[in-house]
């Protein structure tokens, strides 16, 4: 329920019930080849990292250096209708040149930003055109607050960190500007045991919001993807820490992490994945593919990205790939077959009971046609 409330306070308003309703059609009626434009659309702007995380695919493959030009990002946008964007791809988002432009585009077509960074490059003209440009969300990725097992992970000077966004929150305060500057987690057997450690320290960091992932949410088939029954204690400790602090914003997102939990631990058959009806990802290449989850997986090898793939929209315009045979046969498989198709027979993502029970409808409701299926 909290990730529900958390998706409609964030990126739901009172404008969007028409397009909504349409996306709820959607959930129902997926074999329709006629479905509204994504809701969420993630564009990978960079293909390389100043950073090499020992989780991140980056440190096992040499990856050509490629970037979206402006014009790119301006076609995707323009022709997406998507209502929020997010800039974030396997790779780091302000190693782009034309990043300031590209946030003023974005902003300029009255579209919800979120950017994902590691924070190291946010220097202060970065911060300061992000801020007048009105970006709405930046998420910066530092998976602990322990400054030296930042440095064993990502390889990183944490002290940087708080110093680029102290930058960032004051300048934001200055400007009375709505950014909400976010901490983000992902975890594994590594840095776990530091989860409560973490939460004291968010409390007096600069960041507004904090978000825990657990490290196949991120980067499916990791070896450091084992999920120990001791954590469930952890999860408990840092909760009653959080509300010790008086920090409900923390003890929600916790409550998130600890629902991530039970799904993978509870191994369920049956999961629910509604991602290719309203939030697909597009590489630096132009290749739409099914939601952000595969976005390492892809790399791995040339038949991953064609098992994902819905088409390129650098060489088509975006709603007929949205809409084409490709993108319909991907979702009827994932949603229909996901326990024998690609990265979703493996992957964990567990969606929330309300759409599990959409899924239960829509099955009910609607057959899929074998030549939809195999087109």
């Amino acid at each position: 329920m909290w990730h529900l409330y958390r998706i409609l306070k964030k990126f739901i308003k009172p404008k969007d019930v028409f397009y909504c309703v349409r996306k709820l059609r959607d959930l129902l009626f997926y074999s329709s080849g006629d479905i509204a434009s994504p809701f969420r659309l993630q564009i990978e702007p960079v293909s390389q990292c100043n950073l090499q995380c020992d989780f991140c695919v980056l440190s096992r493959i040499r990856r050509e250096k490629k970037y979206l030009s402006v014009d790119h990002i301006r076609k995707i946008v323009d022709e997406s209708g998507a209502r929020w964007i997010q800039l974030s791809g396997v790779g780091e988002t302000f190693l782009h040149p034309d990043i300031i432009e590209i946030m003023r585009l974005i902003k300029a077509r009255k579209r919800i930003l979120k950017i994902t960074t590691n924070g190291l490059l946010l220097n202060r003209e970065i911060c300061r055109a992000a801020v007048d440009a009105g970006v709405d969300y930046i998420d910066v990725s530092i998976d602990t607050t322990d400054e030296t097992l930042y440095r064993e992970i990502r390889g990183g000077e944490f002290p940087k960190i708080i110093e680029n966004i102290s930058y960032l929150r004051d300048y934001r305060n200055q400007k009375k500007a709505p950014l909400v500057i976010g901490a983000k987690h992902v975890y594994n057997h590594k840095n776990i045991g530091n989860l409560r450690s973490d939460i004291e320290r968010l409390v007096h960091s600069p960041f507004d919001d904090a978000f825990f992932l657990w490290i196949f949410d991120m980067y499916e088939g990791s070896s450091s993807s084992s999920i120990l029954p001791e954590y469930l204690t952890l999860i408990h400790n840092a909760m009653e820490t959080a509300k010790s602090l008086g920090r409900p914003d923390l003890v929600g997102t916790l409550k998130i992490f600890l629902e991530n939990y039970t799904f993978f631990t509870g191994r369920k058959k049956s999961k629910v994945c509604f991602e290719p009806l309203y939030a697909p990802y597009v590489t630096v290449d132009g290749d739409m593919i099914a939601c952000c989850k595969c976005s390492m997986w892809v790399l791995q090898s040339r038949h991953n990205l064609q098992s994902m793939l819905m088409g390129n929209v650098l060489e088509t315009p975006f709603m007929d790939v949205w809409n084409g045979k490709a993108a319909r046969r991907l979702r009827c498989n994932i949603l229909e077959n996901r326990e024998r198709f690609g990265m979703c027979a493996t992957c964990e993502f567990d969606q929330h009971v309300f759409l599990k029970l959409i899924r239960f409808v829509a099955q009910r409701i609607v057959s899929i046609p074998e030549k939809v299926r195999h087109a």
